[in-house]
């Protein structure tokens, strides 16, 4: 029986941006950097606000 990771809620904001998967370290991981971030020497930064929420007409 596989035991699967369990998948991330949020993407960084280069990883939304381009579209791509986005696979964020452990959270005990010292370096918080996204592999695709990491891959590419960017900062990886992740939306503070979720864009949930009631939405208005």
């Amino acid at each position: 029986k596989k035991t699967s990771a369990k998948k991330q809620m949020m993407a960084c904001l280069f990883c939304r941006e381009r579209k791509i998967g986005c696979c964020r370290p452990p959270e005990d991981a010292p370096d918080q950097t996204c592999n695709q971030c990491a891959r590419r020497k960017r900062k990886c930064e992740y939306p503070t606000e979720s864009r949930r929420g009631q939405h208005t007409r």
